[in-house]
């Protein structure tokens, strides 16, 4: 009896510890399989921090943090066509300065250099060096009160963007500009006009200046024309309308304009631009300019302008024995909206 209980109870024992053997390898199975998903996001997380880490990209893309420029003009009200200097403080790096400014309805700005006026683009950055001013004339067409927004910024050499920006505002004013005055079109030709293609900025004409057959006859003087681009779609139905303003007084050298005080007795020379500030491509025009020797200069037939595209004219003439002269330049055009733009006059002194 007692070896059957014995018996009895080792049997049991037995298929105890079968099941808790498989207990513990289904455990064990178990437990692996659960580490086995965890393991690889753990990896993947390591490998991230790991990138993290050396990708200099977390810190705002590697990218440095850009320094500011003081940036401020000798005026903050300037009149259409007034030369406005612009400053900053500098910064203590080999590189160049880069010049914008911000697009605004009827307001075009030109860079002053030593070889005259370079018509920019708004929007785009214009390489200036490395100096720590440069002078800009502003032109506003169809605005009494226009205000701009200009940027400088600088880079150092091989930089793709800037260390250092800054930026400054201002208001042109126009006189020959009412808020309340509407232009309206005068054109009855309403039929679609062909409008040029070309994209390309035309060859300058010179003409050669011819010598007078009587004293009081003025010497014909010779001018350059520059044609500027900016977006030049003409509406077979809108208007033309043509603006001249005056630019500089200076001389010729070179070929070249040179803005400066004109003297009593030499030669110099007068810039000034017409401007379609229109929407329609305008007829051909002429233009006439009163000259200090006496008499007047009177053009060819020029090419018409599309809207926005303008013409920079130099005329120079002979010296004259005059201390001061006004000069009175018009524009002869057909169908145009508005002919109060269309002249102007402006006084010079002569120096010694």
């Amino acid at each position: 009896m007692n070896k059957e209980t014995s018996e009895k109870k080792e049997s049991v024992l037995k298929i105890l510890a079968i099941t808790g053997f498989i207990g513990i390898i289904i455990l064990i199975a178990w437990a692996s399989i659960q580490l086995v998903s965890v393991v690889p996001s753990a990896f993947s997380s390591l490998a991230s921090l790991a990138e993290s880490v050396n990708d200099p990209s977390d810190e705002e893309n590697g990218e440095r943090p850009v320094d500011s420029l003081t940036v401020t003009s000798n005026t903050m009200l300037a009149d259409a066509g007034e030369s406005v200097e612009i400053n900053w403080n500098t910064a203590r790096a080999n590189g160049s300065y880069v010049f914008s400014y911000e697009c605004a309805d009827g307001v075009a700005v030109d860079l002053l250099s030593t070889t005259g006026l370079q018509s920019i683009q708004c929007g785009s950055n214009y390489n200036i060096g490395n100096v720590d001013s440069t002078t800009i004339v502003i032109d506003s067409e169809k605005n009494r009160y226009a205000d701009i927004t200009y940027n400088v910024s600088f880079l150092g050499t091989n930089d793709t963007r800037p260390r250092a920006a800054g930026s400054g505002t201002l208001t042109v004013f126009n006189s020959n500009v009412s808020s309340d005055i509407a232009l309206e079109d005068t054109d009855a030709d309403t039929e679609t006009e062909e409008v040029e293609t070309e994209s390309d900025v035309e060859t300058p004409v010179t003409e050669t200046p011819t010598t007078p057959t009587t004293p009081t006859t003025p010497t014909t003087p010779e001018y350059t024309q520059e044609y500027v681009y900016a977006i030049p779609t003409s509406d077979p139905n809108g208007i033309t309308n043509l603006a001249a303003r005056y630019l500089f007084v200076g001389e010729i050298a070179n070929n070249a304009f040179v803005p400066g005080a004109l003297e009593e007795g030499k030669d110099g020379a007068i810039q000034f631009e017409v401007k379609n500030i229109g929407t329609k491509t305008s007829k051909k025009w002429s233009f006439t300019v009163s000259l200090p020797g006496g008499g007047e200069y009177q053009s060819e037939s020029q090419t018409a302008l599309k809207p926005n595209e303008r013409a920079v004219l130099t005329v120079g003439f002979n010296g004259a024995d005059v201390s001061s002269h006004t000069f009175d330049v018009e524009v002869d055009v057909s169908s145009d909206s508005n002919n109060a733009n269309n002249d102007f006059s402006h006084k010079v002194t002569f120096v010694d």
